[in-house]
């Protein structure tokens, strides 16, 4: 029997809710919109796989590049917004030691039952590194993330890191292809907290005794030039708020700590597909936004509904 792939991101989606996992993953359906964290997450791990594959003194024309070959978007600030944290970000790590060796590597590894150490006759384990690089003669791996949170050195945003079972995997991946990688450089971009400037609506707009608007009341939509101005200026002012690297290292017990919860998730997927049986999990359909497939569970949307949603050839598109 053919092995089929056990990625990272179903393993997550299944913990969050098992039948957000079928209409994702046995299904294939999945939202034709995408939401605005994903698609400026996606925008930006484009660009950074750019910088990474550029010529040191090349960087910055990749990138340019690169946004030029978008499609022109309807909110022409988050091009803007992009490109500015690519440039603070070049700023702050255009002297790295690192050399890439590859971007977006795709690998499948056996998954072992870690008791054993046998391999699973029904899954292999699948992913994409972001990229391998060389410093020191050693190989690590680089993992880009772009988040909302607190990044900050002393934040709680690294401690979890610690048990992210996606850095296991590529640790596994990487031995997998043959590289004997000795740390996981976790690279983070922060997204800005402000937004550009919108009018006061009239109604609301309260005036000075010398006629102007208060400071948090505007006239105008801010332009583009004035927001990615701003932007840049709070960049320069505090560059930690936006911009944060750090090795995550993995001991042998981490990964197979890693095999236990992966082994367990496949035999559970495995018996929810044989069973036809999907549970719901309530408690995740709202929490960072609204599960995806809510309106579905709540019978106001339809699953086969094509404005809504799509159905892919594949469960796994990230992989290709």
């Amino acid at each position: 029997m053919e092995t089929r792939l056990l990625t990272n991101s179903m393993r997550r989606k299944f913990g969050f809710c098992p039948r957000a996992f079928e209409f994702a993953y046995v299904q294939m359906k999945r939202p034709v919109k995408k939401s605005e964290a994903l698609d400026f997450g996606s925008l930006m791990h484009w660009l950074l796989e750019q910088w990474w594959l550029a010529p040191k003194d090349e960087r910055l024309n990749f990138v340019r590049d690169a946004l030029s070959q978008e499609e022109p978007s309807r909110d022409i600030y988050r091009f803007e917004t992009a490109y500015q944290l690519m440039l603070g970000y070049d700023k702050m790590w255009k002297d790295q030691e690192y050399k890439t060796i590859s971007t977006e590597t795709f690998f499948t590894a056996p998954l072992l039952n870690p008791e054993t150490m046998a391999a699973s006759r029904t899954w292999e384990i699948a992913g994409k590194m972001d990229a391998t690089a060389e410093k020191n003669g050693s190989v690590i791996l680089v993992e880009h993330k772009t988040t909302s949170e607190d990044i900050e050195i002393t934040s709680n945003y690294w401690p979890k890191l610690m048990l992210d079972g996606q850095i296991s995997q590529y640790y596994l991946g990487a031995k997998a292809l043959g590289y004997e990688v000795t740390e996981c450089l976790y690279d983070v971009i922060r997204k800005p907290s402000m937004r550009p400037y919108s009018a006061t609506p009239e109604e609301s707009r309260k005036y000075k005794k010398n006629g102007t608007l208060y400071e948090t009341q505007h006239a105008f939509d801010e332009s583009v030039e004035d927001w990615g101005k701003r932007l840049a200026e709070d960049i320069e002012k505090r560059p930690e708020r936006y911009f944060a690297r750090k090795p995550i290292p993995r001991a042998q017990n981490d990964l197979e700590d890693y095999l236990f919860d992966m082994w367990d998730v496949g035999r559970s997927i495995a018996d929810a597909e044989r069973l036809k049986r999907f549970p719901r999990n309530p408690n995740s359909c709202i929490g960072f936004g609204t599960c995806e497939y809510f309106g579905v569970c709540t019978g106001t949307q339809s699953i086969d509904d094509p404005d809504l949603f799509e159905t892919l050839d594949t469960p796994n598109p990230e992989l290709k």
